[in-house]
């Protein structure tokens, strides 16, 4: 494991997020495509949870999302951030008050 500096750590911006869409990525069997609510803008986020997850198990939740990550392609669809889940057996982190006063509050 490799130490960070707590400003290195407070650069990464972590939201609460709520998926309002969600979707199997067309061509992959791991990918979903997540529509995620930040409060003052929606983003697209491509997400390695389909082996885990069914889509509609995930519209509602309120998870969290790495919100300052460059966009990536990810089969062809941009990617505008990550939802946090364990790496092993992915299991998503969730906010457990599920209300959407937190949708957009920063995570610290």
């Amino acid at each position: 494991m490799s130490l960070i500096t707590l400003d290195e750590f407070k650069r990464v911006e972590l939201r609460v997020g709520k998926v309002v869409e969600a979707s199997r990525v067309e061509g992959s069997r791991k990918l979903l495509r997540l529509v995620v609510d930040l409060g003052a803008e929606r983003r697209q986020v491509i997400a390695g949870l389909a082996e885990h997850y069914k889509p509609e198990e995930l519209v509602g939740k309120l998870v969290v999302v790495v919100a300052n990550l460059q966009p990536k392609r990810i089969m062809g669809i941009e990617s505008q951030g990550m939802i946090l889940a364990t790496c092993d057996k992915p299991a998503l982190l969730t906010v457990d008050r599920g209300s959407d006063e937190h949708v957009g509050e920063r995570v610290c």
